[in-house]
């Protein structure tokens, strides 16, 4: 039989240990409600509000004021009681017997003599704050084991009391805080203890402070708190922008008002649109990267803190640069083997990180996008950072160089000559390759294909180099677009693709062609009105006699010739 003990209830506050502090967070708009509604409450508050994945809290007021714990100091007695779970001391299935001593005039469930599993009991104790299971515990458990797990996980201003009427369970805000905080990234005990600990918390009966004007739904891991003079919540409330850790601690207030206060906290920060604890911009690819199937490809990209904290080099405040690829039914596929670690930065400042890739054996099209992560390697684009994608199209390894000439004016319905400069790669091999050429007439300003097509080019022989010709006979179309094509072997790429901006046009004329130089119009008369051709008229020959003739002297025939005048 364990020794009876007295219940003493002391319904004051143990001021003055530490001096408050002003309130602290990173979002302007939650520190000024807050602040207001602080400043408003009759009573006395102890605050501590944070992003369990950030490194400072998002508010506190008074976080270092030691309080009465009232029942929150049974969020002790279950770690201690997961801890030994956990090691194989107990089970969920051993006995636990309530005793005359464990009964409380208020808030004990069980006569006397109720035995209750180990399991029965920590519900009992979280979900409707039964005193005569939670003493229970403590009489098994015991104060100084249950202290000492809580200084083992770095909380020391967390006392739960060792003997009735000699000392008191005591908390700072910021102690319970830490330990939901530690709960939160499933780090309290272990993850697997931490588990069990936040499902039974979540199946919390007491919802009438933290959760009461939460949406219906939301799910708030939290325990209570009641004596005179004092009204607590504390607890983990599950927000949009991802989890809170929430604790209020009131003293010298009405209940109702009390109530009153702590349901506003908790509606506060659920609607509280909260800067990321980090933020970044990215300077990623803007076309799509061309790679090898599974090839490691490494790419610089720049980065610049763009939140209003500097980057940490390590530790606290310290961030990670992770990734994600996707295929194109949004299948996770890859991600980053180990958080790249960022260097420490100044706000606004910028610096080039390598990223390695893993490219999948399959070729397809892939989205890789980039994000930020705390040191603990968590995700915070949950919590409002940004993030950047690009896109990666995976390929078998290309098999030639090859470098088209396209005009620049196409004409609509009409052949232009293509000609394609190629080399060989090794990748080719020793056996020859039909090959294809295959484009895409893509509109400048939706960016959506209008027509495509594909060309017979002929056969590449291996360690070959020499030129291609083929006709390309543009699309039933008029205007600006841009031309994209490449190379394919059995409609597998072997080349780069490439773009290029072309106009189309009419089609072409000549001289002699409609719409060219016209020769003027023939008018032919009908015969019924056509004028008779006047008469020819004859010239007379001139009569002889009237046009002289010369007489020349004859010439002698055969005989010399006469000799030139001086």
């Amino acid at each position: 039989m364990r020794g009876s003990a007295v219940l003493l209830v002391v319904a004051v506050v143990l001021t003055g240990l530490l001096p408050s502090a002003p309130a602290a967070a990173s979002t302007a708009e939650l520190v000024q409600h807050l602040d207001q509604l602080v400043s408003s409450f009759p009573g006395g508050a102890g605050l501590w509000i944070a992003d369990p994945n950030a490194a400072k809290p998002l508010y506190s007021h008074d976080a270092d004021e030691p309080v009465i714990t009232a029942s929150l100091y049974k969020l002790a007695v279950l770690a201690e009681a997961e801890r030994r779970v956990d090691a194989g001391q107990l089970h969920y299935s051993d006995v636990i017997t309530i005793e005359n001593e464990d009964i409380t005039e208020d808030g004990s469930f069980e006569v006397a003599g109720t035995e209750l599993t180990l399991d029965q009991a920590l519900e009992a104790m979280i979900t409707i704050s039964d005193n005569g299971a939670a003493l229970a515990l403590w009489h098994v458990l015991g104060a100084d084991n249950i202290n000492a797990t809580l200084r083992n996980v770095g909380i020391n201003d967390f006392h739960v009391f060792v003997a009735w009427g000699e000392d008191a369970n005591v908390a700072t805000p910021r102690a319970i805080g830490t330990l939901l905080t530690l709960l939160a990234k499933r780090q309290l005990i272990s993850a697997a203890a931490s588990d069990r600990m936040l499902a039974r918390l979540e199946r919390q009966q007491i919802n009438d402070r933290l959760p009461a004007e939460l949406p219906e739904g939301v799910v708030v891991a939290h325990k209570t708190g009641n004596l005179p003079g004092l009204t607590h919540d504390a607890g983990i409330i599950y927000t949009p922008s991802g989890p809170r850790v929430v604790v209020a601690m009131t003293w010298d207030a009405y209940d109702a008002d009390a109530y009153a206060f702590i349901a506003n906290v908790g509606s506060i920060v659920y609607s509280a649109v909260l800067e990321p604890p980090a933020n970044a911009r990215y300077e990623v690819p803007r076309t799509t990267l061309s790679v090898d199937v599974g090839s490691s490809p490494r790419i610089t990209v720049p980065i610049t803190n763009a939140g209003s904290d500097p980057w940490n080099v390590n530790g606290a405040g310290s961030y990670r640069l992770i990734w994600e690829m996707r295929d194109s039914k949004n299948a996770l596929i890859a991600t980053s083997p180990v958080p790249i670690v960022l260097p420490g930065l100044a706000p606004g400042k910028s610096a080039n990180v390598g990223v390695v890739l893993a490219v999948p054996q399959t070729p397809g099209d892939y989205k890789v996008t980039l994000g930020l992560a705390d040191a603990n390697g968590n995700g915070l684009a949950k919590l409002g950072a940004a993030t950047a994608s690009f896109q990666v199209r995976a390929h078998q390894p290309y098999i030639a160089n090859a470098a088209t000439s396209v005009p620049a004016i196409l004409h609509r319905g009409e052949a232009s000559l293509l000609v394609t400069k190629y080399t060989a790669l090794p990748t080719a091999g020793t056996t020859a390759h039909a090959l294809t050429l295959t484009w895409r007439l893509i509109d400048t300003k939706t960016s959506r294909s209008v027509a495509q097509g594909s060309i017979a080019l002929g056969t590449l022989e291996p360690n070959a180099t020499g030129d291609f010709f083929a006709p390309l006979v543009a699309p039933a179309v008029i205007g600006s677009y841009r031309l994209a094509y490449e190379v394919r072997e059995k409609n597998i790429a072997v080349t780069e693709t490439v773009t290029t901006n072309v106009t189309i046009v009419g089609p072409r004329t000549y001289p002699d062609d409609e719409g060219g130089r016209t020769p003027p119009a023939i008018t032919i008369t009908p015969p019924s009105t056509a004028t008779p051709s006047p008469t020819r008229m004859r010239f007379a020959s001139p009569t002889p006699g009237i046009v002289p003739s010369p007489q020349l002297p004859a010439l002698p025939r055969g005989g010399p010739s006469p000799t030139a005048s001086p």
